[in-house]
């Protein structure tokens, strides 16, 4: 960030609560590098998961579970149900919260499991193939908080 959003100003730096923030002496405001929220979904049938192939960056190429950002003014159960829609033209129906994730980059992911209800997986223009794995046998996850969702969904299922 090196211009203020609001009057276009250069930023300068400043030690505010023992962290450096950008500050626009124009408007006098700190200005915060607030987090973006996304949602991952754990779609399960039977004793599978749903997993997506990614046919954008990042992790081209690489199998994860269906998740996208959550839009300002959206429920979360909604754009998680909206998500995988959109990724598998799937309907899905959520059972609950696994858990919420941060501190690994500018991203807080709330994810849910999920089972799906209704459609035949297809592959929209963000995902290049749809595939049921089973739960015990996933491919490679690409994500840092992979290894922690699944312990925790695994830890959930027990």
């Amino acid at each position: 960030m090196n211009f203020c959003e609001n009057c276009g100003n250069k930023l300068t730096l400043i030690c505010s609560d023992k962290t450096t923030r950008h500050f626009c002496e124009h408007c006098h405001q700190i200005k915060y590098l607030d987090p973006k929220v996304a949602v991952v979904v754990l779609v399960t049938k039977e004793a599978n998961l749903l997993l997506v192939k990614r046919a954008i960056e990042p992790n081209l190429g690489k199998w994860s579970f269906p998740s996208g950002y959550v839009d300002r003014g959206e429920n979360v159960e909604a754009a998680s149900i909206r998500e995988v829609k959109e990724e598998t033209n799937l309907d899905i129906k959520i059972e609950g919260l696994i858990g919420v994730y941060s501190g690994k980059g500018p991203v807080i992911l709330v994810v849910h499991s999920a089972v799906e209800s209704l459609g035949t997986p297809i592959p929209n223009d963000e995902v290049s193939e749809v595939k049921w794995f089973p739960i015990k046998d996933l491919p490679g996850l690409p994500f840092p908080h992979d290894k922690e969702i699944m312990r925790d969904y695994l830890l959930k299922l027990s």
